[in-house]
C-alpha cells in the first residue's frame, strides 16, 4: 500500500511505500538539521551569533548575507528569527512572510520526494515563528491563518510501527 502526495486534487503519482516515505522523511529533517554544515563561514557566524544571545548582530550578518541572496528562504527563516529574538516583531513577520512565499513557489511537481518533505518541514517551521511574530502584533487572523496551514503532508501519516 502507497501513499500519494501532493495538493488536491490528488494525483495518483508519485506513490510511495511506507518505508520510503519515513527514509524521505529523516533526510529531510536531517537535511534541515545539518543546513549550517553547508553553508559560508558568514552564515556559520551568524547562527553563532545568535545560539550566543546577540540576535541583533545575528540579524546584521544575515541581512548581509540576504543583499547577495534575496531569494533565499533559509535566510529570510533566520532573519526573521534573529529580529524576533531582537524584539522586532513586524520585521520578524515580514521575513517569515517572504520565506513562506519563496517555499511555497519551490513546490511543484515532479521534485524528488525528499525536497518536498524538506518544502514542507521547512515551510512549517517558518509557519511556527510566524505564529509567534503574529501573537507578539496581536495578529490573531494572522496566528489563525498560520495553524490552518501548518497541515500534514500525506494522509495518512505513517508510523513508524509496523515496518
Amino acid at each position: 500500500m502507497g501513499y500519494f502526495f501532493g495538493r488536491l486534487p490528488i494525483s495518483l503519482d508519485p506513490v510511495v511505500t511506507r518505508k520510503e516515505y519515513l527514509d524521505a522523511s529523516d533526510r529531510a529533517v536531517d537535511a534541515l538539521a545539518h543546513e549550517a554544515d553547508r553553508r559560508d563561514t558568514a552564515y556559520r557566524h551568524a547562527l553563532e551569533c545568535l545560539a550566543a544571545g546577540r540576535p541583533a548582530r545575528a540579524a546584521r550578518a544575515f541581512s548581509s548575507l540576504l543583499e547577495q541572496r534575496p531569494r533565499d528562504p533559509a535566510l529570510h527563516r533566520m532573519l526573521g528569527i534573529s529580529h524576533f529574538r531582537a524584539g522586532n516583531a513586524r520585521l520578524a513577520a515580514r521575513h517569515l512572510e517572504t520565506a513562506l512565499i519563496l517555499l511555497t513557489r519551490a513546490e511543484s511537481p515532479g521534485i524528488p520526494l525528499v525536497r518536498t518533505l524538506r518544502i514542507e518541514v521547512e515551510a512549517s517551521v517558518v509557519r511556527l515563528a510566524l505564529v509567534a511574530a503574529y501573537e507578539r502584533l496581536g495578529h490573531r487572523a494572522g496566528v489563525i491563518r498560520c495553524l490552518s496551514q501548518n497541515r500534514p503532508l500525506t494522509w495518512p501519516i505513517p508510523s513508524r510501527r509496523g515496518l
